[in-house]
């Protein structure tokens, strides 16, 4: 059967690494300080997915969502934020100091945007989703996590998605003789999706019904992985759970493991990804993620394979979730 691997040295990876690492003006170039994305917000770093509308959405008695929500941020605004996380963490002065120098940017902008508005005869809102709305002191004591979920339609034409497929070409299943290796199945690509952490940042236990390639183009993040064979070890909340295929403890916290025994029993490995490795990760496999610094990860799925789905089975999923 399939099983999780690391990729290094690849220069396809590697050169992008090196350019969204060496260049950190790179990417905020290209993604700005003026479009907003799809960024999950938390007053704890313990990131939790969960879903409270569609078909298979159901509330269970007694339901707390998680603290975790959504909102609308640009790019320089988590920058800032995350450059803030790493400052204090490791006490160095040039970061603060970049982080601080943003902030002064954004407000500055933010200020120049409600005079525009304030001479608006019409007054009409602007489009977009939840904006976070938060006190500067209390943004502060918050985790964020940025998005941007590139797609072919998208890219087709100068955007945010262009700009990762160009960049990624191993992720690009249009270009086979570059992405062969890290997209097995082409016709089952579902775009790519980036996820750029700050420092601390956690996302809870859980399995995805697809392969899934992984690539740290910035920072380090630790990866605790574990075979779909440890599934009734895991905790899982059940089938029709808003937050359905992931541990409903948090591992970082010893204190819940007693309220599920069989979880200390569960067996695990773990690798640490540092800018320019590429994980493998097999359709089903169990993966809990810790933020080690501020980093940029993009990853791509590829179709599914079948060799642990008895697993999955005799933990109450199948592969129509």
């Amino acid at each position: 059967s399939e099983k999780p691997f690391v990729i290094q040295n690849d220069p396809k990876v590697t050169s992008v690494a090196n350019r969204w690492e060496d260049d950190p003006e790179l990417l905020h170039r290209v993604l700005g300080d003026e479009k907003e994305f799809r960024t999950e917000r938390s007053p704890d770093n313990l990131f939790m997915w969960y879903r409270l509308k569609g078909k298979h959405a159901a509330v269970p008695e007694g339901y707390h969502k998680p603290l975790n929500d959504e909102v609308e941020m640009t790019f320089g605004e988590w920058l800032e934020h995350a450059l803030e996380k790493d400052g204090n963490a490791l006490g160095d002065k040039d970061m603060i100091a970049k982080s601080n120098t943003l902030k002064e940017r954004r407000l500055s902008l933010l200020m120049n945007k409600r005079e525009e508005h304030d001479d608006d005869p019409l007054g009409d809102d602007e489009e977009g989703g939840k904006h976070d709305e938060d006190s500067e002191e209390a943004k502060q004591e918050k985790y964020f996590y940025f998005r941007i979920n590139a797609d072919l339609k998208s890219a087709r034409e100068e955007s945010p998605s262009k700009f990762v497929y160009d960049e990624l070409t191993f992720l690009d299943p249009r270009k086979r003789k570059d992405s062969e290796f890290y997209i097995v199945d082409p016709k089952g690509e579902r775009g790519i999706n980036c996820r750029f952490g700050m420092r601390g940042v956690t996302a809870a236990n859980h399995f995805d019904m697809s392969r899934n390639t992984i690539a740290l183009l910035g920072g380090e993040r630790r990866y605790v992985l574990s075979s779909p064979s440890q599934c009734n070890k895991m905790a899982l909340y059940p089938k029709g759970h808003p937050s359905v295929r992931h541990s409903s403890l948090d591992w970082s916290n010893p204190v819940e493991w007693d309220d599920h025994p069989e979880f200390k029993e569960a067996l695990i490995n773990e690798v640490v990804l540092r800018a320019g490795d590429v994980l493998y990760l097999p359709t089903n496999w169990f993966h809990y993620i810790v933020n080690l610094s501020l980093n940029y990860q993009c990853n791509a799925r590829s179709g599914i394979s079948h060799e642990t789905t008895h697993f999955i089975k005799d933990c109450g999923f199948d592969m129509h979730i």
